[in-house]
């Protein structure tokens, strides 16, 4: 019988946390302290000799090792020599190029390593190849300098001694070691408290402080408008995203995601389900990997300290979770392309988890070239089909949270753990022990929907909305500028209820509101861009233009003027003009009456009261509080 494991806490990838309250006192000063890196209580037995790694070293020539295989995995290599490695490679293989793809803030080349047997080493001959593309990234976080080290060992593997060669013959690999290059710059001994190893590393975010895995779709950083030209060129049919996460300490060496529900497109993601997974778990567990779900615990007691507390009515076990597109793999999901999350221990040492990052991608790849036509078949069909949907009734997924109602038995590999009285904590603080804690339990893994919408026949974006006509330009989705004015009836949206968050995410105050759906007439002057949704990517734009997809950029505050009110009225003014209109209208006047009745605190209000009547005034702005985007649900121009 087959297992899946989920790790006991969940990092701040799986869920956005709150930004912290502002410093209310002067920051302390900073004392000078040794480096403490944590340790593990347990690592795999099979992890000391780490097999694959010791071949790898085993068979390379001396100049084309890693800093990490050179000092035992103590370091890691600034970004200037992984180019210099990737370089070595390209002189030493017909079948390797370095590709510069763009250009960070503070002026360093972006690079790509393309592998190729036919030396398809542009989209195009690599699309002619007819070879499936598997596109592997590493430092997003460059703290996690893991999968940088572990992919270079691969590709010399590919290339140099030749033992996988052959899968040359099945596929293109595109690899990015370094994604965040400036904060992998950012070189300290201090980046990462709870991480064991190596000696010094980079630090999460940008030079900018974004952290690039929450930019996916708002395309805030210049790295990420490089990686979607990157992406959107070489269209990869499997990804791979390179992680270490925090947490409870417990017996997994590496931690993963898939996305297969409502998320992806159905071919694609019983193609995850029946032929990847299945493939994965077992021959990691061959390899000796303790290999489990990226997740949270809920309720388990004692041996999960720092878990997620409890599910609805109390309900315990292990969830997953759903992944909206800001996140790496939940993006490639909106693109109709399987990935894999990637999540190895922090307190597992340096080796470990760098060992855990090359099998990781080996046996991906070996899944891939086991039947490539069998994954390109499934992305094929999933574009085929989402530009099919375009002007049809068929609801799409936008959001969802967890089905506790649906689980399946699992089995949590923790460890157990005591407590110790702490007289700086002030109470207990958790100790590890060595001994070994299976508990049986349940997973959580189904979603049910919560948001969805059709598909349009398209959007029209006005315009004077330059900022999302370049995100959605970013996108690589198809455009089509109009070139005269067109005036008709529209889908639209208005809003209510709005309210900004009270501190900053990610460099953007989001606002929170309620939809109200509606059809007006609205005019688009020339100029006005147009995105028709019969194209392969719409569930992007849908995830992009739908106001109540969670990480569509309205939601992302790149709208904020809409909710400002920029006229204002006084008192003594409209409340004459208001009189008047309850005497025109006195459905209106029967409206307002059933409101102050049945709201105490708006019939105290006089300024409420006034401006009940302002807001349905043709004084009243027509384009407040309204969505300027529109669904087209039929071309008329």
């Amino acid at each position: 019988m087959r297992h899946w494991f989920v790790l006991a806490f969940s990092s701040s990838l799986l869920f956005a946390q709150p930004a912290p309250a502002p410093r209310l006192e002067p920051r302390p000063k900073t004392v000078e302290m040794p480096n403490f890196p944590p340790k593990t209580a347990f690592e795999p037995p099979m992890a000391p000799a780490a097999k694959s790694l010791a071949e790898s070293t085993a068979a390379s020539p001396k100049e084309l090792l890693t800093l990490a295989e050179k000092t035992n995995y103590a370091e890691t290599a600034h970004y200037s020599d992984s180019v210099d490695l990737a370089r070595k490679l390209e002189k030493a293989s017909p079948y390797v190029k370095v590709v510069t793809f763009g250009k960070t803030p503070q002026g360093r080349d972006m690079i790509a390593v393309i592998v190729s047997k036919d030396k398809a080493f542009t989209p195009e001959a690599a699309k002619k190849s007819g070879k499936a593309i598997v596109m592997l990234e590493s430092c997003i976080h460059p703290g996690e300098v893991d999968g940088k080290e572990a992919s270079e060992m691969l590709i010399r593997d590919i290339v140099v001694s030749k033992k996988y060669a052959a899968w040359l013959d099945k596929v293109i690999i595109v690899n990015i070691p370094v994604f965040n290059v400036d904060g992998h710059e950012r070189f300290s001994a201090f980046q990462r408290i709870n991480q064991d190893g190596p000696k010094e590393m980079g630090f999460r975010a940008t030079a900018q402080r974004l952290n690039l895995n929450r930019d996916f779709i708002k395309a805030d950083a210049p790295e990420m408008r490089a990686w979607l030209k990157l992406w959107n060129a070489w269209l990869p049919d499997f990804f791979l995203d390179n992680h270490v996460t925090d947490g409870a300490d417990f017996q997994y060496d590496i931690t993963i995601d898939a996305v297969q529900n409502q998320e992806i497109w159905p071919t694609a993601g019983q193609w995850v389900t029946e032929r990847y997974l299945p493939y994965l778990n077992d021959s990691m567990a061959t390899d000796g990997h303790i290999m489990g779900w990226y997740g949270m615990a809920m309720g388990l007691g004692g041996n999960t300290p720092r878990a997620g507390g409890r599910g609805p009515d109390g309900v315990s076990g292990f969830a997953r979770s759903t992944y909206t597109p800001r996140f790496s793999h939940g993006y490639a999901a909106v693109q109709n392309r399987p990935a894999l999350l990637v999540e190895t221990h922090s307190l597992k040492s340096f080796k470990t988890r760098t060992w855990a990052h090359y099998d990781v991608m080996r046996r991906s790849i070996e899944a891939v070239v086991r039947d490539p036509q069998a994954l390109m078949t499934a992305v094929r069909e999933a574009d085929k089909a989402v530009a099919a949907l375009a002007g049809s009734a068929t609801a799409l997924y936008l959001d969802g949270k967890l089905d506790f109602a649906q689980s399946s038995p699992y089995t949590y590999r923790g460890l157990k753990a005591t407590a110790k009285q702490s007289d700086l904590a002030g109470g207990p603080v958790t100790v590890y022990t060595k001994e070994v804690n299976d508990v049986p339990t349940k997973v959580f893994g189904k979603v049910t929907t919560t948001a969805s919408a059709s598909i349009p026949v398209g959007y029209l974006i006005p315009a004077e909305w330059l900022d999302v006509i370049e995100r959605v330009a970013a996108h690589g989705l198809k455009t089509e500028k109009l070139t005269k004015d067109v005036e008709a009836e529209f889908e639209t949206y208005h809003f209510y209820d709005v309210r900004l968050s009270p501190q900053p995410f990610e460099g953007r105050v989001a606002p929170s509101f309620k939809t109200q759906k509606l059809t007006e007439r609205r005019k688009f002057s020339a100029g006005s861009v147009y995105v028709p949704m019969n194209q392969r990517a719409a569930r992007v734009a849908l995830n992009i233009l739908e106001p109540d997809a969670p990480d569509s950029l309205v939601r992302w505050g790149l709208m904020l003027a809409i909710f400002e009110q920029k006229e204002y009225f006084g008192d003594y003014i409209m409340e004459p003009i208001a009189q008047e209109m309850a005497k025109l209208h006195p459905e209106l006047k029967r409206e307002f009456d059933a409101k102050v009745a049945a709201d105490p605190a708006f019939a105290r209000n006089s300024r409420a009261r006034v401006a009940w009547w302002f807001e349905r005034s043709p004084y009243y702005e027509f384009d407040h509080n309204a969505y300027p985007i529109v669904r087209v649900m039929k071309k008329t121009w």
